[in-house]
């Protein structure tokens, strides 16, 4: 019970951390420290390493007191000094080029076997979820992220790509997943389209095989990181959409119910 607890109440404090940046629009980018905070639990809320946020503050210690603020990133150059270093040093991760921007513009890639001769599959999902309850709650985290920008190669409540909010939301719930959308379609076991369950991750063919990807929270809908030319941001979309209907390439499941009759 103690357990159930502890997860809930993490579950909870990060979608109350997201929904409250997603509320000032990343502007602000400080947190301001609470009673019984700790650098490592500050540090899993924001995607950010107690080392980054030591050398942000410029803190010796790991003690904090109520009240602190607590810089989240460097301050932001001026226009010149900022487009000086993006042209310099482009703002991607190790999954560069891995994703592509969705578009009504893109092609529909064939759906033939060839697209997924390499990606091997499991016979079983990776784990279980503890009660129903717990399956519910990765929806309610995911959903917690709405709004949050979209950044190619982003991992953070500052910005975060497709496969970046996947891995964030399932770090949450014991699951460590790879970092690109393609490597995530290795894992789990492959579910039918007309099965799906809460936390199951949909996949689509963008400009490349398993382009994107997103968390599926019922009634035929997902989350994900889009970036679209102009909705780059975490929303909801519905697998019905002609966009992803035509493009949906394979749905995997993560964890299972125990008595499932897929286990």
């Amino acid at each position: 019970m103690m357990e159930r607890r502890i997860f809930l109440w993490m579950g909870l404090s990060v979608l109350f951390f997201s929904l409250l940046i997603c509320t000032d629009g990343f502007a602000d980018q400080q947190y301001k420290v609470k009673k019984g905070d700790t650098l490592s639990g500050i540090a899993k809320k924001t995607g950010l390493s107690v080392s980054d946020i030591k050398t942000l503050n410029n803190l010796r210690k790991h003690k904090l007191h109520t009240g602190q603020k607590l810089a989240l990133a460097k301050p932001t150059p001026d226009n010149g000094a900022r487009q000086q270093k993006k042209a310099a040093q482009p703002d991607f991760s190790e999954n560069d080029g891995e994703e592509d921007l969705l578009s009504d513009e893109v092609p529909v890639l064939e759906k033939t076997s060839e697209l997924d001769s390499d990606v091997q599959h499991s016979e079983n999902p990776l784990g279980q979820w503890r009660d129903p309850e717990e399956r519910n709650l990765v929806v309610k985290v995911a959903k917690g992220f709405l709004g949050a920008p979209y950044r190619l190669g982003g991992s953070s409540v500052q910005g975060l790509d497709c496969s970046g909010f996947v891995r964030k939301i399932y770090e949450f719930f014991d699951v460590n997943l790879p970092r690109t959308a393609r490597e995530q379609a290795k894992v789990g076991m492959k579910v039918a389209k007309g099965e799906l369950t809460e936390g199951d991750l949909v996949f689509f063919n963008t400009r490349r095989a398993f382009g994107h990807v997103g968390i599926y929270i019922g009634n035929n809908q997902f989350v994900h990181a889009s970036s679209g030319k102009k909705d780059r941001h975490v929303r909801i979309d519905s697998l019905d959409k002609p966009y992803y209907n035509q493009r949906f390439i394979k749905a995997v499941r993560l964890k299972a119910l125990e008595g499932d009759n897929d286990i």
